[in-house]
């Protein structure tokens, strides 16, 4: 069991070392890609309110 524990922890450590958290790589500049390069975003861009779509399928029934 103590050897188990011994080789789980160093898997862990060896894929710690080998893999990249794409959630935290990029630092957040509040830029947006608008063609080819990265602007800021002007009026027509710009994210005010959230939107939330209600789909409701509950008219769709599966037919036996």
């Amino acid at each position: 069991m103590i050897e188990e524990f011994k080789q789980q922890k160093y898997l862990d450590q060896l894929y710690k070392n080998n893999t990249i958290n794409m959630n935290n790589y990029f630092k957040y500049s509040g830029k947006l890609e608008i063609g080819k390069r990265f602007r800021f975003p002007k009026s027509e861009y710009v994210y005010i309110h959230r939107t939330i779509v209600k789909n409701d399928m509950s008219k769709y029934k599966f037919k036996k």
